[in-house]
């Protein structure tokens, strides 16, 4: 049984947590890159939900928050994909 749990790994959970974590690491040097551009000009929105825009002088904070939020997501979707190749390994 333990041999399924492996082939269900290798065949679900490497090429999901890869890609998340891959993913959500560009994403947060999108965020802050796409923060710097607001504050210097480029016309993009900033919402938050329904409370309102972010103010073009806190988009550089806002997005160094979010971007380490994603960061940290994405450390923590490594850290389990570590973990399951272990799990693989032994």
């Amino acid at each position: 049984m333990k041999i399924v749990y492996k082939a269900l790994i290798c065949l679900f959970a490497y090429p999901i947590l890869s890609v998340l974590s891959i993913g959500l690491g560009v994403c947060s040097i999108i965020s802050i890159i796409g923060g710097i551009l607001r504050t210097f000009g480029v016309g993009f929105r900033m919402d938050i939900w329904d409370y309102g825009s972010v103010p073009k002088l806190l988009s550089i904070p806002v997005a160094i928050l979010f971007s380490l939020l994603l960061l940290f997501i994405a450390f923590m979707v490594w850290k389990l994909l570590m973990q399951s190749v272990q799990f693989v390994k032994s």
